[in-house]
């Protein structure tokens, strides 16, 4: 993931921050469980090790949740199982959008969505467009396609889920977390991070 996502993460005594990226072979891989996967292959299991995401990171660790064995997973602005995505991502599923995506309408999108994602302020914007320009627009179109077909339908109990009662990607209404964030948005790890940092201590500590 783009390291910048966490920027206002603050270290917590005893962990080390490791990021773990996005990279892969669009044709070996379909599914969010055979990322999980790839990505187990990359993580060092030979000391205890806990893992945290955001968004499609979430998913991805409650994915790599069933894989490993990890002491804790913290999934943020997220969704433990396809269960858990709203409704309208079923009907995106249905009306065939991944048919119609190509690298200009992406693009467009990612350029007029910041409001959507809940980013609010100047900084926020600037750093969201940022990430956006740089973004791999196949990785997006195939990330799109993989969370409308998820197919997990259970989740580890290892997972702490923290979400926002105003998040408009992943309504709160869909899912069931574990720590609930009022007024937080999807973006909230950066606009909500003194909260989502002391949860993190509470968790971690």
């Amino acid at each position: 993931a783009d390291r910048r996502l966490y920027s206002e993460i603050q270290p917590i005594n005893g962990y080390e921050f490791v990021d773990l990226e996005w990279r892969f072979n669009y044709n070996n891989i379909k599914t969010l469980k055979d990322y999980a996967l790839e990505l187990s292959k990359e993580i060092d299991t030979s000391q205890p090790f806990s893992l945290m995401g955001v968004s499609m990171g979430g998913m991805i660790c409650s994915e790599l949740a069933d894989i490993l064995n990890p002491k804790k997973v913290v999934i943020i602005s997220s969704a433990k199982t396809n269960k858990e995505l709203p409704p309208h991502f079923k009907r995106l599923k249905f009306l065939g959008l991944t048919r119609l995506l190509n690298q200009e309408k992406i693009r467009y999108v990612l350029a007029n969505s910041s409001r959507f994602f809940g980013v609010m302020n100047k900084e926020q914007r600037k750093l969201f467009y940022e990430m956006a320009e740089g973004v791999d627009l196949d990785f997006i179109a195939w990330s799109i396609k993989a969370i409308l077909n998820w197919d997990k339908r259970t989740s580890s109990p290892k997972i702490i889920h923290i979400h926002g009662t105003r998040d408009f990607v992943l309504p709160f209404a869909s899912v069931n977390p574990s720590i609930i964030i009022e007024k937080g948005d999807h973006m909230m790890i950066w606009n909500k991070s003194k909260v989502i940092n002391e949860k993190l201590k509470d968790i971690f500590c």
